[in-house]
């Protein structure tokens, strides 16, 4: 009695390109997991203007700042169209850590129905620019 082998296998060379093609594929998948990763060089810091008031007789602003970066951010100069101003931290101080909100007073003489620039600059470089109408 003759027994055939009907079963077929896989040639060498395509079981070969199959592992290979698995290796380019885990390896595909292993970099775009680690691009998704946060980096601890990538630290941000992004302060966000969250509201304002206007005092008494327009002689200053109290600006609400959040940070919702990844990093604390130090706030390094402040002006008003351009021109320095003075600053009082009400709440906080010019060093605003992460998730932390602080409130600052410009000083500057606001005329009732003008738009005014308030830019913000921190040590970093980052600048903030927010509009205000008396």
């Amino acid at each position: 009695m003759h027994l055939s082998n009907t079963r077929k296998a896989l040639s060498p060379v395509m079981s070969g390109g199959i592992l290979i093609c698995i290796a380019i594929a885990v390896a595909l998948a292993t970099v775009a997991w680690m691009n998704g990763l946060p980096n601890p060089d990538m630290q941000t810091e992004n302060l966000q203007v969250t509201s304002h008031q206007l005092g008494p007789k327009l002689s200053y602003v109290d600006i609400s700042l959040h940070n919702n970066g990844t990093q604390s951010a130090k706030i390094n100069s402040i002006t008003v169209n351009s021109q320095p101003t003075t600053v009082v931290y009400i709440a906080g101080s010019n060093q605003i850590n992460t998730g932390e909100t602080a409130i600052l007073r410009v000083a500057n003489t606001f005329t009732p129905n003008e738009t005014y620039q308030i830019a913000l600059q921190t040590v970093k470089g980052s600048k903030i620019v927010y509009t205000v109408t008396a």
